[in-house]
């Protein structure tokens, strides 16, 4: 009778123990044992991030356009001609590898470019047309295109890269990158002469899918 009392005294004393221990793991911040002993539930999968507006693209696109400034007054007076079709295609070409590399369509890019470059047209033609009606306006130093202009433009280059990297998925939305390519170029547009304008308009006219 005593070796089975104290049988059950040893049995409660052990479950007690259990039990302290089992709230002692759950207050220092361990996991609470689950019904049946099954591990718990992992936590919720964190959410994708949102697609990127294209606000970026817009700004980058305002940034070239005022580098065509530039370039005119590093052509005005020289017989350079605007169209420089050779350069022109280096220019794509070199823009369709690079984009490869972060992920982005060369076709896509290659197009993308070709616009930035006729809207940079657009300003030079509109800024000789404006110095050969008033030589008062002409510009009064000539940059100079290899060491000064083409720098500015490597830069530019690979800023637009990643913003078309970074706005794939919004661009390949077609309603969705209508709608904020529409804000963005009025946004961007705001701070731009007419002639400017014009070239923006240019600039993002390929920007989403047609149709």
């Amino acid at each position: 009778m005593i070796t089975a009392r104290r049988r059950l005294a040893c049995r409660t004393a052990l479950g007690a123990l259990a039990v302290a221990a089992t709230a002692a793991t759950a207050g220092c911040g361990g996991p609470a044992p689950s019904a049946g002993g099954a591990p718990p539930a992992p936590p919720p999968a964190a959410a994708p991030p949102a697609p990127a507006s294209l606000t970026a693209l817009a700004d980058v696109a305002v940034r070239r356009i005022r580098v065509g400034d530039t370039v005119a007054a590093a052509k005005f007076g020289t017989g350079d001609p605007i169209d420089d079709p050779a350069r022109e295609q280096q220019v794509q070409a070199a823009a369709g590898r690079r984009a490869e590399a972060l992920g982005v369509d060369p076709a896509e890019a290659a197009r993308f470019f070709a616009d930035q470059i006729e809207a940079s047209k657009v300003v030079q033609r509109g800024l000789y047309a404006r110095w050969q009606a008033d030589p008062a306006q002409r510009p009064a130093g000539r940059p100079d295109l290899a060491t000064e202009v083409r720098p500015q433009l490597d830069v530019i280059t690979d800023a637009v890269l990643r913003d078309l990297a970074d706005t794939a998925a919004t661009r390949h939305d077609a309603t969705r990158c209508r709608a904020e390519l529409a804000a963005a170029h009025e946004r961007a547009g705001r701070p731009l002469d007419a002639l400017h304008r014009q070239a923006l308009d240019v600039a993002l006219r390929t920007v989403c899918p047609a149709g």
